[in-house]
């Protein structure tokens, strides 16, 4: 079983997968830190499915970018969570979970994340309906810079555009994340950090 944790935005994503299955998933909006509210829902989701953590064999874990504080959250409680069970544990960037899950669109996609400061989050893909690739690094933009490409399709978190070639995200990425999660190698829980893209700003 695969356990799916999601905390990059301000929305909670937990999610339980066995054998592509979803088990369980959860979408909390942040009524309160996560560092308060991630370790007792995930306690409270094996008490009331009745599942044994000892049933867990890798975990999946949103390392950003997005709310770095929120990050760290999701991010130390897989590695102890990997720690404690000796399992393996995954991560994947969430711009590119976001754009995964518009795959089915054939054509470039851009993501884009709010970064504060006016500024956003931004990479570029390719899909050929099926699959994505990047086109780009990540790199931090002015939001007011951007030109909306009517061709391209733009999916955005916490960015005020509008349009009919723009999807605003309003839900969580911990199963779509997976996919992508497990393609990368097992991430050393040692070394394991939310991804800090600030230094590229342009």
């Amino acid at each position: 079983m695969i356990l799916s944790i999601d905390s990059f935005s301000d929305i909670l994503g937990i999610s339980l997968i066995e054998h592509e299955n979803v088990l369980i998933r959860e979408s909390l909006y942040k009524l309160k830190p996560f560092s308060e509210l991630l370790v007792d829902r995930l306690d409270k989701i094996f008490k009331e499915f009745n599942l044994s953590k000892k049933d867990i064999s890798k975990i999946v874990i949103n390392k950003g970018p997005g709310s770095f504080t929120s990050l760290r959250v999701g991010i130390t409680v897989a590695k102890t969570i990997s720690y404690a069970l000796k399992i393996p544990v995954y991560s994947y960037i969430s711009l590119d979970a976001m754009a995964f899950k518009y795959r089915c669109f054939t054509g470039n996609i851009i993501s884009l994340i709010n970064a504060g400061k006016g500024e956003a989050y931004f990479r570029e893909y390719k899909s050929d309906g099926e699959d994505i690739y990047p086109v780009s690094d990540i790199t931090l933009v002015k939001q007011k810079s951007i030109a909306i490409d009517k061709e391209k399709l733009y999916v955005v978190k916490n960015i005020k555009f509008t349009g009919k070639n723009i999807v605003s995200l309003n839900e969580d990425l911990s199963i779509c994340g997976v996919k992508i999660a497990l393609k990368n190698q097992e991430e050393d829980s040692m070394f394991l950090e939310p991804a800090y893209y600030r230094f590229n700003s342009l």
